[in-house]
């Protein structure tokens, strides 16, 4: 008796360290005439707050936690997808390729290059005075 007193007393001492099984707690509990009254009062409050866990416990925890990855993978695709195109934005303004600006004289040569690809054209050297310019419109009047 005494050995069996020794043994319940070491398994009282490891529940309260928290290192019992739950087959020892089970032991433990189903034995409890022997037990110190704070123990026997730990135990009846177990015994009357005790749950059953339903059937499909873990398939249910498994599809909240795969819920919650699938909505953080939205979101940091969402947020990856805003920051890419932002990116894509900036990048267009910040190299914007500038239009060639001409001078008068090279848009001369360039008139003068494109009616010399046409034959047969009479190009008579005439005398312009240039009224008005401007990036789209050049007025000019002839002496002829």
């Amino acid at each position: 008796m005494a050995m069996k007193d020794d043994g319940l007393k070491k398994l009282i001492e490891k529940y309260k360290e928290g290192n019992s099984t739950l087959k020892e707690e089970q032991f433990l509990f189903n034995n409890n005439r022997n037990l110190e009254p704070s123990l026997k009062a730990w135990y009846s409050f177990i015994k009357q707050n005790r749950k059953e866990t339903p059937n499909n416990f873990n398939d249910s925890l498994w599809k909240s936690f795969q819920n919650k990855k699938i909505k953080k993978r939205r979101l940091i695709i969402g947020m990856i997808s805003a920051v890419a195109s932002v990116l894509l934005l900036i990048s267009l303004f910040v190299s914007k390729p500038k239009e060639k600006e001409f001078s008068y004289s090279d848009k001369e040569i360039l008139l003068n290059q494109a009616l010399n690809m046409f034959s047969g054209t009479n190009q008579q050297e005439v005398e312009q005075n240039i009224i008005y310019e401007n990036e789209i419109i050049i007025i000019y009047t002839t002496t002829d």
